[in-house]
């Protein structure tokens, strides 16, 4: 399992400047799974769609739960693109908690909803703001709600690639906002717009 210091997050290394690595980031024997991965799968990792894609090892509608693997199996939940897609969005957050070890973790990338991408695919059945995951992480406001007993703690959340930008006044925007999200949500997204927005949760198992 990755040696997960302060700064340690699977995005950052998934996420390269040019998209998803090509490369395998198992490289601590790490057990991974690629959720709704099309043709695209993530490297070393094991893949379940509802595709009969080529490279797609489980054929499977994420909806539908439980999904085919043991308690405690993965150290790692890639979904990219996904849950925009999904209807059970909280029977699907519970299944990945079941299916992850102790500590393991979740990468979630979806898009941002003042994103066009977001409206544009007929199939997408969700939007997404930065508080969208509160519900799920301890830590949060949100979470008191009690949508589920399945706990996560967020270990990263990301406007964007996780990669540090070269110029200094979208690094000092991107740091405005992740500190002022409501902010960003409600007021600066219309005129600035980000694709995409990243979490890396962990999950709490005691």
């Amino acid at each position: 399992m990755m040696n997960k210091d302060k700064e340690a997050t699977y995005a950052e290394k998934i996420y390269t400047v040019n998209g998803v690595t090509q490369e395998n980031i198992c490289t601590h024997g790490e057990k991974i799974l690629h959720i709704g991965p099309g043709k695209r799968a993530l490297l070393g990792a094991k893949t379940i769609d509802i595709l009969n894609l080529s490279g797609v090892d489980i054929v499977h509608d994420l909806d539908i739960v439980p999904w085919p693997f043991k308690d405690n199996e993965f150290d790692l939940i890639f979904a990219h693109s996904v849950f925009e897609h999904l209807d059970k969005q909280i029977a699907v957050m519970e299944e990945m908690w079941r299916i992850l070890k102790p500590k393991g973790r979740i990468v979630i990338t979806v898009p941002h909803f003042r994103c066009t991408d977001a409206f544009t695919d007929s199939t997408h059945r969700h939007f997404f703001t930065t508080q969208s995951m509160d519900y799920y992480i301890k830590t949060k406001a949100l979470s008191n709600y009690q949508y589920t007993t399945k706990n996560f703690l967020e270990k990263g959340f990301w406007f964007g690639w996780p990669q540090q930008s070269k110029n200094p006044f979208t690094r000092l925007f991107k740091w405005f906002i992740k500190r002022y999200p409501r902010f960003y949500d409600s007021h600066l997204s219309l005129l600035f717009p980000v694709k995409i927005i990243i979490w890396e949760l962990e999950a709490v198992k005691e």
